[in-house]
């Protein structure tokens, strides 16, 4: 056991760190593909791994720096991921590129309701969302995104005339977000 600790300690951070590093980083950018960041996926399953990984990491490197003191290029292999990872979060890059997948299917669906077609015609799945609900309110189209949200009813809305000035009596609260062009992500309590 204690030639293991020694050898251990004596090796840079190497694959099973950078693996769970990818793993968490790979949940966080999923849980950002929905309109409304997943905040439970984020806190369960990203935040405190997170946490853990990087104290893993200062751990392993410095004690390897210390009692080696030589340089590898595993050292730079998990705050590469994470860097990376957090630069697509900056520039909304999941949510985008899931957006880009979904946006004609999502505007085929509206024209199919604005032509009369029943609402519950479109719960199911619409480009790359799972859709559970849809609410229109004059011209404007909600689609409630399922798994999206913790309490709320969150997902995405058409808003031809933009913003409303007043929120739509679709829930409560309603908050909304330019996603492109007539497009928002939208949360609204219940």
């Amino acid at each position: 056991m204690r030639q293991w600790l020694a050898t251990f300690w004596d090796r840079p951070p190497g694959w099973s760190l950078l693996a769970t590093t990818a793993l968490v980083c790979g949940a966080a950018l999923w849980a950002f593909t929905f309109p409304t960041p997943n905040s439970w996926i984020l806190i369960l399953f990203c935040l405190w791994p997170a946490a853990l990984i990087a104290i893993c990491w200062t751990a392993k490197t410095a004690t390897f720096l210390a009692r080696r003191n030589p340089w590898s290029p595993w050292i730079l292999a998990v705050p590469l991921v994470a860097l990376i990872s957090a630069a697509l979060l900056v520039f909304d890059a999941p949510l985008q590129a899931r957006w880009q997948f979904s946006q004609s299917d999502f505007a085929a669906s509206v024209e199919e309701i604005r032509s009369g077609a029943n609402r519950s015609d479109f719960d199911g799945r619409i480009g790359g969302y799972d859709i559970r609900d849809v609410r229109t309110h004059g011209d404007n189209v909600y689609f409630v995104v399922s798994d999206s949200g913790f309490l709320d009813d969150d997902g995405v809305a058409y808003l031809p005339d933009g913003e409303p000035t007043t929120p739509d009596p679709v829930g409560e609260g309603v908050q909304v977000w330019h996603l492109r062009g007539p497009w928002y992500s939208f949360s609204a309590g219940w």
